[in-house]
Order: C-alpha cells, then sequence, then structure tokens
C-alpha cells in the first residue's frame, strides 16, 4: 500500500480491507472530505457517480462506530433501490472486518425479511426514504440513537420527489448526529434541507469535466429527429458495442425504442417505472450477465446502476440538463476501462448540446454519417440562397437589373 489512506490514522483493520481490496489512495473526494468528516463535522459534497463518494462516507462512519448496539447508529438514505443495494455491498465489504452489520431496505418488494433483520439488531440500515419512512411509522425502525446520516445523491430524492420524505426522516433523527449530504448539483430546495439540518457544514465540491472526459470519448450525431431510430441503429451495427445504455427522456420512449432495436435484429431490455419491481430485477440480471447487451432507460430508471463494464451510452435524447450528461456518461469509461458517448443531435437540441460543452469547457467532435445528415433548418437554408457578399441569387437580381434599367430608360 502506497500510505495515502494511512495519512489519516484509519484503523488498522480498514486499512487492510483497503489494501486487499487493491485501493492504493484515496480519490479525490476521499482526500479532501476524509479530514473534516474524521473530525466530526457536517460536510456537503458536491461529486458525481463513480468518484468515489461511497467510501468517502463510509470510511468515517466505520472509524468512529461502535458496532454491537441493538439500535442502528449510522442511516443512510438513497434515492433508489439500486444505489441502496449498492452502498449496503460496500458497507458489508469493508464494515465486515469491525463486525458492523448491516441491513438494507428498499420498496417494490415484501418486507418479512427487512423487518426480521432490523428485530435482530444492526449498526448501519440503507434505504429509500419511502421504505424508511414506512419503518419508522410502524416502529420497525428507531433512529433515537442515531450518530450519523447520509443523503446519497440528493438532487435525484428531490427530482423523484422524495425531498418530504427525507425531511420527515430528519426530524426523528437525534440532533446531535453528524450529517453528511452528497449531490451532483445542490439546488434551491436541497440548499434549504442542508440549512434546516446541517450545522456549518464544510463544502467540498469535485470538478466534474475533467473526470468525465477522462476515460471516455465523446461524440454528437447530428440527425434529423425522425431518423434517429434509423441511425442508432446504424452506430450499433459499426460500434458493436458488448454492452450499450441507450437513454431516453421519458418511460414511454424506452419501450418504444426497445421495440425497434428488437426490430432491428438486437437483443435489447427497457428500463423504467412501468416495470415492477420484479421485472425489474430480472432486467438487470439480463443485462449485467450479458443475455441481453442493449437496455435502454430514463435517468431515474439507471440512477445507481452497478454495472462497471458498460462500453457504450448513447444519448437518444439529449438531457433537459447538462449536469445529467455528466451523470449519465458516469456509467461508461468505469473501473479503468475507456468508454464511449454518443449523442443524437437534432435541430431542437442544439442550445443544449452547446450547454452539455460549456459545462465540460471543450468542443464535442461532431460525426456526420453518410446518408444520415440532418436537413438545414430555415435559418441555415435562407443562408445557403445568399451567395458570397451578401447578395442573393434568383429572382432578387432580376428585380434589382429591372429598376436599374428603367433608370436608363429614364
Amino acid at each position: 500500500m502506497s500510505g495515502s489512506f494511512q495519512e489519516f490514522s484509519l484503523r488498522d483493520e480498514l486499512l487492510k480491507a483497503l489494501r486487499d481490496a487493491g485501493y492504493a489512495e484515496p480519490t479525490p473526494i476521499q482526500r479532501d472530505a476524509l479530514p473534516p468528516l474524521l473530525a466530526g463535522r457536517d460536510l456537503i459534497g458536491v461529486a458525481e457517480t463513480g468518484t468515489g463518494k461511497t467510501l468517502a462516507f463510509l470510511l468515517p462512519i466505520f472509524q468512529r462506530m461502535e458496532p454491537g448496539a441493538r439500535d442502528p447508529q449510522a442511516l443512510v438514505v438513497c434515492p433508489t433501490r439500486e444505489l441502496a443495494l449498492q452502498v449496503a455491498a460496500e458497507a458489508e465489504r469493508f464494515g465486515a472486518c469491525l463486525g458492523v452489520r448491516t441491513v438494507v431496505a428498499y420498496g417494490g418488494t415484501s418486507s418479512g425479511e427487512q423487518k426480521s433483520r432490523l428485530g435482530a439488531g444492526c449498526d448501519l440500515v440503507v434505504g429509500t426514504p419511502g421504505r424508511l419512512l414506512d419503518f419508522l411509522s410502524s416502529a420497525w425502525l428507531s433512529v433515537r440513537r442515531i450518530r450519523f446520516v447520509v443523503l446519497d445523491e440528493a438532487d435525484r430524492m428531490l427530482d423523484m420527489g422524495f425531498i418530504g420524505d427525507v425531511d420527515a426522516i430528519l426530524r426523528r433523527t437525534p440532533m446531535s448526529r453528524q450529517t453528511m449530504l452528497f449531490s451532483a448539483t445542490i439546488p434551491d430546495e436541497v440548499q434549504r434541507l442542508a440549512e434546516r439540518y446541517m450545522f456549518h457544514p464544510e463544502l467540498v465540491a469535485m470538478h466534474t469535466g475533467t473526470r468525465v472526459t477522462r476515460n471516455v470519448d465523446h461524440a454528437l450525431y447530428p440527425v434529423d429527429a425522425e431518423r434517429k431510430e434509423s441511425l442508432l441503429l446504424e452506430i450499433l451495427s459499426r460500434e458493436k458495442p458488448e454492452k450499450v445504455l441507450v437513454f431516453t427522456a421519458t418511460r414511454e420512449a424506452t419501450s418504444q425504442l426497445a421495440r425497434a432495436l428488437r426490430r432491428g435484429g438486437h437483443d435489447v431490455i427497457s428500463l423504467s417505472s412501468l416495470l415492477s419491481q420484479a421485472n425489474r430485477e430480472r432486467a438487470l440480471a439480463a443485462f449485467r450477465c450479458g443475455e441481453c447487451r442493449a437496455l435502454v432507460a430514463t435517468d431515474v430508471a439507471a440512477r445507481g446502476l452497478d454495472v462497471t463494464d458498460i462500453d457504450l451510452v448513447v444519448n437518444f435524447d439529449v438531457p433537459l440538463q447538462p449536469e445529467d450528461y455528466v451523470h449519465r456518461i458516469g456509467r461508461t469509461g468505469r473501473a479503468a476501462r475507456t468508454g464511449k458517448a454518443i449523442t443524437l443531435v437534432s435541430q431542437a437540441d442544439e442550445r443544449r448540446a452547446r450547454q452539455i460543452e460549456q459545462l465540460l469547457g471543450e468542443t464535442i467532435p461532431r460525426v456526420e454519417l453518410e446518408g444520415f445528415r440532418r436537413r438545414a433548418g430555415p435559418a441555415r437554408e435562407e443562408r445557403r440562397r445568399r451567395e458570397p457578399g451578401g447578395r442573393r441569387r434568383g429572382a432578387p437580381r432580376a428585380r434589382r437589373a429591372g429598376r436599374s434599367t428603367a433608370r436608363r430608360k429614364a
């Protein structure tokens, strides 16, 4: 081990677990977040998925936790079941050396086993807002001894309408708790939540542009909106990805596009809130094991997706917010792999495409495939009718000539 984690005076058990897992040195978010968190301060971390933020909050919790009590000491709130399972897996992986007992709580499935594990006692609870609030209301979960609270991907909880549940959960926790909030962006409502429940939080912000572009090749493909499906089929034929994740704007569009790809001969599944929890789990399992190479999803459905070997991300619909582009592209180029990101851009998407370039601080290369070049819009068509110097061709020239002849006759 390089000794980098040793700078933080972590427990020997945690250092060994890090070494065994192959973690040689902390990521930027870990390096900046660990000192204030280990000192017991509240913290707001602005960071994306894939930056190592999970360990940034788990390591300080494990360092200061005393496992073995009946009631949980730490609570991690996540927007989706997938992210909750991912965080819980990391907690079990690194907390096992200390005897930390972790319970994960999420909706869409029977609560019996989750209640049983809570009743047996645990140290750390990871869950989604709705299920956690249900367990609190029914007294299956006690937060009276909570010392650490983590709000993971708080902006997504706001987007998904969970911020009221989060507020209700925080109101029940002790005021003496240490609160950690991680989010890719800090919308006004998330900022107000932090002001209500955090005490002089330290702010740690990671610059997203450098991280996103490091292992990912980006490209914009101009195309008419009605030809996007055909272009996507052509791209998949040329790229031949082992795993491709395609993002659409709406849940209805996921099903429609998945049908189009199946007609094109591709094994594909769609992921949206239209699926039952059981079908959602089967779909994700099929994608992870390679049974289906293509997954079509919305931003919300793909949140917390823990698949490290996606080699191509396609933005079939350009995201409404440039920050969402960062979230999407973070699904490829992970675990020291390289990845590729392709965005299909219609004339109506141009403004949002420029906003993404401004966020990244660079111009994304444009690729025009033969046969898919975008038709000129009205303004561009008008420019094409003009000759150098601003003169227009055709009828306008004839009118000027007519006026000249009239002056000579006069």
